[in-house]
């Protein structure tokens, strides 16, 4: 039987999101269509983004660059919890690869967001600011610390879904299965960010909301770039997971 949460080289905690169907998409706006049923296997996926304190075991582990939002090589005073971000595509599967896991695919990431219900955000289909950091708030912060938004969680108990920071993941921007929708973004040169940032509004923080930017892009000053969290096929790394 898997382990309901391991932690892994980084010292992450990671979630067991079960294998089964779930609601993928939505049948709001072209990009997100068609809202279909997805199957996943079982797969584990961080609880919660990679922080600065993460990042910098790591760079001090592999003399990897610091985040563009450092200003140097140590990280803000207070900012240790808050979600690393600034970072690109490459920097994160780079991360990923030392850590031993992955970027999730869109499909991973959307079922550990929102569940098997389809719901529009992480916690219901009502929004609650309590439970976010988007431009709605009013209050203009670039980041929060990964455990500001306590009733925030997704049915499988992963946070900082909605907002804060967007995160990658490992797929290209295409047009889902059985899309008629055509998008000059399509075709192989940019690659899917999820979740919505303290710089777009509660819509972009949907569960089902695509956005996506070139894999060497890592966001532009004084607004909260790329972030990101990994994941872990249950299958490949069954020991691992039993043994934690």
């Amino acid at each position: 039987m898997l382990a309901k949460e391991i932690t892994t080289k980084d010292g992450r905690p990671m979630v067991l999101i079960p294998a089964g169907e779930f609601i993928m998409g939505s049948n709001e706006f072209p990009p997100e269509m068609p809202m279909r049923n997805v199957y996943l296997p079982d797969y584990y996926i961080d609880r919660y983004p990679v922080t600065n304190k993460d990042y910098k075991k790591y760079m001090d582990e592999t003399r990897a660059f610091a985040p563009r939002h450092w200003g140097g090589l140590e990280i803000p005073a207070g900012f240790e919890d808050h979600p690393v971000h600034r970072i690109s595509w490459y920097e994160a599967c780079a991360y990923g690869e030392w850590a031993g896991k992955r970027l999730p695919t869109e499909a991973e990431w959307e079922k550990a967001a929102r569940g098997t219900d389809g719901r529009r955000w992480p916690w219901g289909n009502e929004f609650c600011e309590e439970n976010a950091l988007v431009w709605d708030r009013g209050e203009f912060s670039m980041t929060a610390s990964v455990y500001a938004h306590p009733a925030g969680a997704s049915p499988y108990g992963v946070y900082e879904m909605a907002s804060n920071v967007e995160e990658w993941t490992a797929d290209w921007y295409e047009a889902y299965p059985g899309s008629d929708y055509h998008c000059g973004a399509y075709g192989g040169s940019f690659k899917t960010l999820r979740g919505g940032s303290s710089f777009f509004t509660m819509n972009h923080a949907r569960c089902a909301y695509r956005c996506f930017t070139r894999p060497e892009d890592f966001g532009i000053d004084n607004i909260a770039g790329c972030g990101f969290r990994l994941s872990l096929t249950a299958a490949d790394n069954e020991l691992t997971a039993l043994s934690a």
